[in-house]
This record gives C-alpha cells, sequence and structure tokens, in this order.
C-alpha cells in the first residue's frame, strides 16, 4: 500500500476528508516552509472557510472593535499600495461592504484574483507588525503570554483525540536561561532574537498516518497558515509531492498545487543533531488575544487591536521514529554533551 492511501483512514476516522485544495497548500506551506507572500492565490471555497480562518488569526468579525480593526488595516494597506508604491487598485477591491468577499475574491481566477492577493499580503503584514509592537506596549510577562498559547494548543490536543487522532505523548517545555544561553554561545549568530523554541510542543502519535491527521486538524483549528515563520520547517517523515502522487482522492488536486518561489532562507542546520534524527519540525508566530491584559495599559486604544503573536516551535513524530531518535548517537544525552563541548571550545579558543 502506498503511503498516500495508508493515511485515509485515519483522515475518514477523525472525520477530516474530503481535504480541500486549501487544506493541501496550508499543508504544503507547513512541511515545505514557504513564504505565504510569494503565493499567487488562495483557495478559499466560502464563507465560511473565510470565517474559519480569520477565527484562527483571532479576529472575531461578530465583535464590532474587531470588525472595525479589520476595516482600519484594510485602509491602511490600500494608502500603502497607493501612496508608497504608486499602485492603482482595481475598483472591485475598493468598493467591499463586506471584506470576507477580499478572501473569496483571491481565490477566484481572473478579475480581481491578483489585486485581491496582493492588498491581502500586506494586510497580513500589518496586522503582524501591529501585533508584534503591541507586546512592548502591554505590560505582560512572556509566562502569561506562553500560558495563553499553552491552553490553545492543549485543547487542540483534546480535540484531536476525541476525534481519534491516537496522540501517545505529548509535552509542553519553556526553554529555561541556562538553556538559551548555551544555544547562544553555541551557535554563529549568538542572537537572542533568533531563539524560536523558547515555547516548544511535541506530539508523538502511534502511526506517521496520525501525525499526517493532526497536523491537517492543526491548520484548521489552531494554527494560521499565513504565520508559520518561512525557513524553518523540516520534514523528514512525509514526502508531500509523493503523497500527493500516489493517493488517487488526492491527486485531482496536485495539478492545482500553486509553485511558489523558493525562499532563500533555509533552516539553519543544527549540527549538533545525529544524522539518523528525524521528525518534522516548524515554528508559528502564534496570535493571542491579550483584551485582559490591554486594560493594565492607560494609554491603550482599541484602535491597536487586540492580538499579539508568540513564536512556538512544533515538533513531530510516529512511535517508531521517537524509538530510533533514543537510540545511539541520536538521543538527547549525547546531543547535549556535543552543544556542551562546542560551548567549552569556543569559550577556551586560544
Amino acid at each position: 500500500m502506498s503511503p498516500g492511501l495508508a493515511f485515509l483512514p485515519s483522515l475518514d476516522a477523525a472525520g477530516l476528508t474530503p481535504l480541500s485544495l486549501q487544506d493541501a497548500e496550508q499543508l504544503r506551506l507547513l512541511l515545505q516552509g514557504d513564504s505565504v507572500i510569494d503565493w499567487r492565490r488562495l483557495a478559499f471555497r466560502d464563507l465560511q472557510q473565510v470565517n474559519d480562518f480569520l477565527r484562527l488569526v483571532e479576529l472575531r468579525l461578530e465583535d464590532p472593535l474587531d470588525e472595525m480593526r479589520l476595516r482600519l488595516i484594510y485602509r491602511k494597506a490600500t494608502r500603502y499600495l497607493q501612496d508608497r508604491l504608486g499602485m492603482v487598485l482595481c475598483d472591485e477591491v475598493q468598493r467591499l461592504a463586506d471584506l470576507r468577499e477580499l478572501f473569496l475574491m483571491a481565490s477566484r481566477r481572473g478579475g480581481p484574483q491578483r489585486c485581491a492577493c496582493v492588498l491581502l499580503k500586506v494586510m497580513h503584514i500589518i496586522h503582524h507588525v501591529a501585533g508584534r509592537e503591541l507586546l512592548f506596549r502591554l505590560q505582560v510577562s512572556s509566562d502569561e503570554l506562553f500560558h495563553e498559547v499553552e491552553t490553545k494548543v492543549f485543547d487542540a490536543i483534546d480535540g484531536m483525540k476525541q476525534r481519534g487522532i491516537r496522540v501517545l505523548n505529548f509535552a509542553s517545555s519553556r526553554k529555561s536561561a541556562d538553556s538559551i544561553v548555551t544555544k547562544l554561545l553555541s551557535r554563529p549568530d549568538s542572537i537572542a532574537r533568533e531563539v524560536h523554541d523558547r515555547l516548544r510542543f511535541r506530539i508523538i502519535t502511534e502511526t506517521l498516518s496520525d501525525v499526517f491527521s493532526a497536523l491537517i486538524y492543526l491548520t484548521r483549528e489552531v494554527i494560521p497558515f499565513n504565520y508559520v515563520v518561512p525557513g524553518e520547517s523540516r520534514d523528514d517523515l512525509l514526502n508531500f509531492e509523493r503523497l500527493f502522487e500516489q493517493t488517487e482522492s488526492l491527486s485531482h488536486l496536485k495539478h492545482l498545487l500553486q509553485r511558489p518561489k523558493k525562499s532563500k532562507a533555509r533552516p539553519q542546520l543544527n549540527h549538533f543533531s545525529a544524522t539518523q534524527f528525524q521528525m518534522i519540525n516548524f515554528v508559528v508566530d502564534l496570535p493571542v488575544r491579550v483584551d485582559a491584559f490591554a486594560t493594565r495599559h492607560t494609554s491603550y486604544t482599541a484602535e491597536e487591536g487586540a492580538v499579539a503573536f508568540v513564536l512556538a516551535e512544533f515538533q513531530f513524530m510516529d512511535a517508531a521514529t521517537d524509538q530510533r531518535n533514543r537510540e545511539g548517537e541520536a538521543a538527547h544525552d549525547r546531543y547535549r554533551e556535543r552543544k556542551h563541548d562546542r560551548v567549552r571550545a569556543r569559550l577556551l579558543v586560544d
């Protein structure tokens, strides 16, 4: 049986079929680590899919303040394109009563699709930058933000199990101060902002088919595809291209997938990992609601939004891979020894 065919029963049992083109594009981005800025189109089918996506980026349009916030982002993006880049936007994207239609325009070939995509890319960046700046203004600790993200992921793990996705082991870890010091001393860049794994989630499932189902579930319930960090994905276990070639019920999507330019940013090699160590690994800047923290700041206004971002790393593997990773040079104790040896060598250089 081909790898792809073996994955279908798990997807069916978890109620995750049929997979849409948007599902496939999101999974490709997750595993291959490209940038959404290089996408040429979206693949949303209807307003419900758009609603689900906006929920993932923590925008609740039933809330008048969030609807106002989305309108503000839309106007800022429009002004940027017209005033800074001198671009002329098509009439269709400038006469929208319902901004959700912008996502559907970006998903339909022809007409204003390209214009809608351009505008959404700028809106994506504006929302992200504002969320990052909000962290500097609010009186909120890393521990409080980490707790918000952990709660979101813990709930998702419970949801996976209820769907029948066989999660055997789940661990959340926060990198200690000593671990961060060791990591930076062992790396050539030595810049704290490059530490993406201060908050890490490690998920071990029974089989690779459960890994596949868990990834689809996460992209629908927790991870907004547009905030996957480019150049930080690693996939040793699933072959995305082969999967869609060898699975009859998925093969019809293969020719519809876009082929964006590969990002020049590739994952930084971890020279301390053994060559036989395998996993699926990616980093996401997860959006988090900070309404409760915003009230602590007297100068805060609703126009600033209520969404901040927290970097989190995800590691996935099946039980058999986990067992292999615990043996020989791939074992964590050996990995830690190699890193400490490197730090000592750098500090004691003549």
